[in-house]
């Protein structure tokens, strides 16, 4: 199996005010190029709900060497790198035109009974894809200690709502909004004085339309890097949606070449 690409404009409308990509968009951009290639493949989430199936993603992984900017073309690859358990493994690359990687990525994919809603084990038509046609998965080692981030006290949050505009095809928040809320619960002037370089983003459970949310976070400032430490809860605190850990680097960035 060859990798599937495509160009991409990036519209002024998908950048920041300093004219650099929106992470959130570019978890859409690396998502749109994925639903592509499913339904070449016969692995889409139409072809799915026929089955009393559909796609949930249990874990995003992100290398950012630079976000492009505003009017640049970059080309979006991304291909199908294996089967480990439960999950089916999907790796990202972001190139500019001349080769140059901006972007690299992996994640961990769950085949979910939309009846039960409960994740069952790959077969069939994906089993038969892995072992014709996987490309080798790229080594992006974890760095989200889940017990570590799970019970650390959090220090300040944002509130959130998961209105129409933030639901997919599952019928709850997509996994673009959950990296918005991520980064949007920072402060502004943090967000002005740093660049994101690095994200692991492991989705716990499912948030409905309508659903009061609050995305805290816990910043540990360092020398080179700062890393900032994330989890999402229901308003009541009694139900934990997301687990994150993001790398910024204290440089405010205004050119993209």
């Amino acid at each position: 199996m060859e990798k599937y690409t495509k160009q991409v404009r990036i519209h002024n409308h998908y950048t920041d005010f300093r004219g650099s990509l929106f992470v959130k968009i570019l978890c859409d951009l690396l998502n749109d190029t994925a639903e592509e290639q499913t339904e070449l493949l016969g692995i889409d989430v139409g072809t799915l709900n026929r089955e009393g199936q559909t796609w949930m993603l249990h874990r995003l992984h992100l290398i950012l060497h630079r976000l492009p900017g505003k009017e640049e073309e970059v080309i979006v690859e991304t291909w199908l790198s294996g089967i480990d358990r439960l999950f089916a493994l999907r790796d990202y690359r972001m190139l500019r035109t001349d080769g140059e990687e901006l972007v690299r990525g992996t994640s961990e994919w769950m085949l979910i009974d939309l009846h039960r809603r409960r994740p069952v084990r790959p077969s069939g038509k994906l089993m038969e894809l892995n072992t014709r046609n996987a490309i080798e998965k790229m080594e992006i080692p974890y760095r989200l200690n889940e017990k570590k981030v799970r019970e650390m006290e959090m220090s300040h949050c944002r509130p959130f709502v998961a209105t129409f505009d933030n639901i997919d095809f599952n019928g709850h928040v997509t996994q673009a909004s959950y990296m918005r809320w991520l980064t949007n619960a920072l402060p502004f002037g943090f967000l002005t004085q740093h660049l994101l370089t690095e994200v692991e983003v492991l989705y716990e459970h499912e948030i409905l339309p309508d659903s009061p949310i609050h995305s805290y976070y816990r910043i540990f400032p360092g020398d080179r890097e700062t890393i900032v430490r994330h989890q999402i809860w229901d308003r009541e605190h009694e139900r934990l949606h997301c687990l994150a850990e993001s790398v910024w680097t204290g440089k405010a960035c205004s050119d993209h070449l």
